[in-house]
């Protein structure tokens, strides 16, 4: 779009006249078509300047510590949470050493699909200890993070976490999850936690849309 113009912090989008050029296509599909962005927020219109693309604000999460990355997991207040699997299942090669399990050993897995006003963001996958995911019930799942189940729950008390976040893109499945096209730009995320006393007790990876979520941490000298 080498040609966009900039009005007020905006980036102008196409005009009628360019983008029945570019698809062939009638005045009045075009409108159409331009009015089904607008409604869904995508585009708006400014009367006498044109029509501008919507620059949305991330929902972000500080990982500066382990509270307020916590905090993050509920995204905003128009927030829920599907469940999408909880099951026995054996425990993945590359988690069996870092939960102290050989590979025959059984776990629970928890997938989860977290929403944003209707809208997927986040898919969480988690295999767990046993001795602790027999006992955490479906509505526990929906209602609440792991932090916060395991904090109160179980009283237990984390006292380290690995986090680890590359940028990847959408592959079949991840992008029919978060409703977004195949290869799409998606912050991959894998996590372990270690609370007192039990060492690691979970572990497992996190898929975020990219064009709706960041990371944020502050960097402070001593």
């Amino acid at each position: 779009m080498a040609d966009q113009q900039f009005v007020e912090g905006r980036t102008k989008f196409y005009t009628d006249d360019e983008l029945i050029a570019m698809f062939g296509v009638s005045r009045m599909t075009i409108r159409q078509a331009v009015q089904v962005l607008v409604d869904e927020g995508i585009l708006e219109r400014i009367q006498g300047k044109g029509t501008f693309i919507v620059k949305k604000k991330k929902m972000e999460t500080d990982i500066e510590r382990l509270d307020t990355f916590f905090r993050g997991w509920y995204l905003e207040q128009d927030f829920s949470v599907e469940l999408l699997v909880k099951q026995v299942v054996p425990c993945p090669d590359k988690y069996c050493s870092r939960l102290g399990l050989t590979p025959e050993s059984e776990v629970i897995q928890v997938k989860r699909r977290r929403l944003s006003k209707g809208v997927p963001v986040v898919v969480d996958n988690r295999y767990m200890l046993k001795e602790f995911g027999d006992k955490i019930s479906d509505e526990e799942l929906v209602r609440y993070s792991f932090s916060e189940i395991f904090l109160r729950k179980f009283n237990l008390k984390f006292s380290e976490g690995t986090i680890e976040i590359e940028a990847t893109l959408a592959d079949e499945k991840t992008a029919e999850l978060l409703t977004v096209p195949i290869g799409s730009p998606i912050l991959y995320r894998r996590i372990e936690l270690m609370v007192d006393h039990h060492g690691c007790i979970f572990v497992g990876e996190s898929s975020y849309r990219g064009d709706m979520f960041k990371y944020k941490s502050v960097l402070r000298s001593k």
